[in-house]
């Protein structure tokens, strides 16, 4: 896209107002100094624009040859990606040039830089190399490349964009060699919760025939006359774990940054990191009023980085949350007794959960909510009237979350709720209370 016209920068306008502001006082003033040092400066200012004018006159996206080249496409919260583009002239004429590409504010440089100026006479190549630290999980975009057409004394411009935008994808950190945190009253459990007598496909071992054994289990090449052995096999003492990750417009709850969907991703991230740690599968299922993303359930390495790029591409969607879709949703998914853990403000709950969550049950799955304190989701504010002012704001949302909490309940399930500062900390903790069988509430 060529600039129709070239823009006067403020030099340019300084100096063409400045000569005819003297000009004019030489005139009233008949000052021969006046007369004649304005108007050379006015002469050499439109000879400069005229002529710059018409060197330029087909600037624009043609004038170049671009290509991105050793760009990060999925870079960690925790890490940083790098950015580099080749811009080559084809236009053989010399010109000062500014080169910038356009950055998400999200980004911070903190090697080279996405800008550069610098005189380049023929066809001659610039490259733009630069590190960036995401600040912020999600999607974003990084260009167009904006290139600027300067003359040489600086009185203006022209400015011509190149699309060549290039997407990255900023994703949370899934580890799965974090340790877990296992409250004080379930550590001595680490081994035995993990494995159960019961009737998988593992052989355990052999004992003697007990007359409430059922008979399919004998193991008759190991028994005699004087005794019957029958086999005991283990299972996983806990089911897998699905994570129903809540993305409607009531998750916009807290500050920017922070806000309820960031609480979520950042509680399903530690919960998916440990639970693979620990050999468990973990699926993940986006809802907001219609289904999102589902990832079916994953394990080891492969698993946590397929989970990384679902977190990363997790954003809020304009629509109330719709809890028995999405738990209807889940069940029609869901091919093992599983977990769901639902990961919510429950602010826009309603409709028929008792059935589904029922129907659930009946299918071997358990469901857990894990809900952030409004309250904690903002900073604490001096006393007085902002006190009062952020009560009186935040009652009615804190009243919606404790009537979705009260139906959730009185539908028979789990509701943890966790101040925001320590969503890590609860979230390591309610992995433990799922795998251990026990009720976190």
């Amino acid at each position: 896209m060529a600039s129709s016209r070239i823009v006067l920068s403020p030099l340019g306008w300084s100096s063409l107002l400045g000569g005819f502001v003297a000009l004019l006082f030489g005139l009233l003033t008949l000052n021969l100094l006046l007369l004649v040092v304005p108007l050379a400066v006015l002469v050499l200012a439109t000879t400069e624009l005229l002529a710059f004018d018409r060197a330029t006159r087909d600037f624009g996206p043609s004038w170049f040859r671009w290509q991105r080249f050793e760009n990060s496409s999925q870079v960690r919260l925790d890490g940083v990606g790098s950015m580099a583009l080749d811009l080559e002239r084809v236009v053989p004429r010399s010109a000062y040039l500014e080169v910038f590409d356009a950055q998400p504010e999200a980004f911070e440089i903190v090697l080279g830089s996405p800008r550069l100026l610098t005189w380049r006479s023929g066809a001659t190549g610039v490259r733009l190399a630069y590190v960036f630290r995401p600040r912020q999980r999600g999607r974003f975009r990084v260009g167009p490349t904006l290139v600027v057409a300067h003359d040489p004394m600086g009185f203006a411009f022209r400015m011509t964009k190149l699309e060549n935008r290039w997407e990255v994808l900023v994703t949370p950190a899934v580890s799965v060699g974090e340790e877990m945190t296992i409250p004080p009253e379930f550590r001595d459990l680490d081994q035995v919760h993990r494995r159960r007598i019961g009737t998988g496909t593992e052989f355990r071992s052999l004992r003697e025939y007990q007359p409430s054994d059922d008979v399919r289990k004998i193991a008759w090449r190991r028994s005699g006359i004087d005794k019957v052995y029958v086999r005991e096999h283990e299972d996983e003492a806990h089911p897998e774990v699905l994570l129903l990750l809540d993305t409607g417009w009531g998750m916009r709850l807290g500050l920017p940054g922070e806000e309820s969907l960031e609480q979520g991703v950042e509680s399903a991230t530690v919960i998916a990191g440990q639970a693979l740690a620990r050999s468990d599968r973990v699926a993940l299922l986006t809802y907001a009023d219609r289904l999102v993303e589902f990832v079916p359930p994953q394990s080891g390495e492969p698993g946590a980085e397929r989970l990384t790029q679902a977190f990363g591409r997790v954003a809020l969607a304009p629509a109330p949350f719709d809890i028995v879709g999405a738990l209807a949703s889940a069940r029609e998914r869901l091919t093992a007794p599983s977990v769901i853990v639902v990961l919510s403000t429950l602010v826009s709950v309603g409709g028929p959960i008792e059935s589904e969550i029922s129907e659930l049950r009946k299918h071997g799955h358990r469901v857990v909510g894990f809900v952030p304190e409004v309250k904690t989701l903002y900073p604490p504010v001096p006393e007085g009237l902002a006190t009062r002012a952020m009560d009186t704001a935040r009652t009615p949302v804190e009243r919606q979350v404790e009537a979705g909490t009260r139906l959730l309940r009185g539908a028979g399930a789990a509701v943890v709720q966790y101040p925001a500062p320590r969503v890590r900390e609860f979230a390591a903790d309610l992995l433990a209370w799922i795998t251990a069988g026990t009720s976190p509430s």
